[in-house]
């Protein structure tokens, strides 16, 4: 009985020990950021990440632009999903997408980065025409 109950606090504290020891990712290691290139009444999106570190980083993201008519309040949602892995001191672009922009839109565009407890790790957020609303 004594030899279980000694194997149980080994293991309990190799279990605590590894928990509290795993690494986090912050925003200074692996950021998040919005690119646009505009072209006539378009904005062309690209969602990039870029890892500061001198090792491996995965992540998951979601970008997403909501473009708003500040007239008629009509509103639309595109996101786009995905997991990607970073070498170290590695940029590349996740998603592009484009939308376009009239000066009664307001467009605000999020990249969001999220590790393995989907907790977010690094944003970037973008708005357009912001100053325009009623």
């Amino acid at each position: 009985m004594q030899f279980i109950k000694k194997i149980l606090i080994i293991s309990l504290f190799l279990f605590f020990t590894n928990f509290y020891s795993q690494e986090s990712t912050t925003q200074d290691e692996v950021k998040a950021k919005i690119e646009i290139e505009r072209i006539e009444n378009n904005i062309k999106i690209f969602g990039t990440a870029e890892n500061f570190t001198e090792i491996t980083k995965s992540a998951s993201y979601k970008l997403s632009v909501i473009r708003k008519n500040i007239l008629d309040g009509n509103t639309s949602n595109n996101a786009q999903e995905g997991i990607f892995t970073l070498k170290p001191n590695e940029k590349i672009k996740l998603s592009t997408t484009q939308v376009n922009i009239t000066a009664d839109d307001e467009v605000i565009v999020m990249l969001i980065f999220y590790n393995e407890q989907k907790q977010i790790i690094s944003k970037e957020r973008l708005v357009f025409n912001s100053e325009k609303k009623k």
